[in-house]
């Protein structure tokens, strides 16, 4: 069963082709594929990035996007801003590109690893953290220009993290696992979530109110900062397709990606599924796509101004989504 979920983890983590057209004008002409992760600053401000090296950035709430240069083409899966100006995007191979500019220029930077990194996110305006394959785990304290490895000995997927304050880390991934940090990553120990199901989002509302998302639509929380975990959707035990079938499967599509800001939480998963928190995630509802997207998967989010999210995923898909309705500006 743990090499099944293994499998899955990977198959929802890998990446695939993508074509990108630009416009003369430099903005995007169409991205036919793939975008895996956002980061939206404010109510205008945001970036998304996804196949072959693709930045984009928006300045006026996902209206519009403009393609940023990259000196990569690697596969980008993980963005975070510090302020508008300083970024870090991560990817495939250990890729990561820095910005100083608000994403006018982008430097590539040794990681010190070759793994792929899925997540990255500043703990504070200049240490960041980044998790990925094998249990990667590499830290900045510069902003992101140089990096230092700090690997888990368990050779674990990493998928996601979250730092409530500067101190306060949660690292999560394949078999159930986070791993936890009060003293700012000097070390990491490992909490009991009650399942083996891969965890592919994480995001703490504070040190101790925190959630996690994953395989089978599981939806869990903690009020105690990972010492107990309920699942508020989905259930902790771990079943094959078999078990399940496959209507029952799709009742229950992987969760990717979850955020908040202000009252209200977003996750974000396989075949469309959009869920949607007006009560700091004390309930969760559904909001649809429109019919011809509802197949999509989405995989990463982001929320700011306390009631606006930024969705993507499959086939460019951009949205946002103001307190609980979903709005479609653009796919891009």
């Amino acid at each position: 069963m743990r090499r099944i979920r293994c499998l899955r983890a990977a198959l929802a983590l890998a990446a695939w082709t993508c074509v990108v057209g630009v416009a003369s004008d430099g903005r995007a002409a169409r991205i036919v594929e793939n975008l895996y992760g956002a980061k939206l600053l404010d109510a205008q401000t945001g970036w998304v990035v996804g196949a072959f090296g693709a930045v984009f950035r928006t300045g006026d709430g996902g209206k519009t996007w403009e393609a940023q240069q990259t000196p990569t083409l690697e596969y980008l899966f993980g963005v975070d801003f510090a302020d508008a100006a300083h970024g870090v995007v991560v990817g495939k191979s250990g890729a990561v590109l820095t910005t100083d500019d608000g994403g006018k220029t982008w430097t590539k930077r040794a990681s010190s690893t070759e793994r792929n990194l899925f997540s990255v996110v500043f703990a504070s305006p200049k240490h960041v953290w980044a998790v990925g394959d094998w249990g990667a785990v590499i830290e900045s304290t510069d902003g992101g220009v140089t990096w230092a490895d700090r690997s888990l000995a368990d050779d674990v997927v990493l998928t996601s993290q979250s730092w409530p304050d500067a101190n306060t880390g949660y690292l999560a991934g394949e078999f159930g696992t986070i791993q936890r940090t009060t003293d700012g990553g000097k070390t990491f120990q490992k909490v009991e979530t009650g399942t083996e199901k891969t965890i592919f989002g994480t995001a703490f509302r504070t040190p101790q109110d925190g959630w996690a998302v994953g395989i089978d639509g599981l939806v869990m929380r903690t009020r105690d900062g990972g010492t107990t975990w309920q699942p508020q959707r989905g259930t902790l035990e771990s079943q094959s397709l078999e078990q399940l079938g496959f209507m029952e499967a799709m009742k229950n599509p992987g969760l990717y990606d979850i955020r908040f800001a202000g009252d209200y939480g977003y996750i974000v998963g396989d075949i469309g599924t959009i869920l949607v928190s007006a009560d700091k995630g004390e309930s969760w509802q559904e909001r649809k796509l429109p019919e011809d997207m509802r197949l999509f998967w989405l995989r990463g989010v982001s929320a700011a101004a306390g009631d606006r999210a930024l969705v993507v995923g499959a086939s460019g898909l951009a949205v946002t989504v103001e307190k609980d309705k979903v709005r479609v500006d653009a796919i891009l």
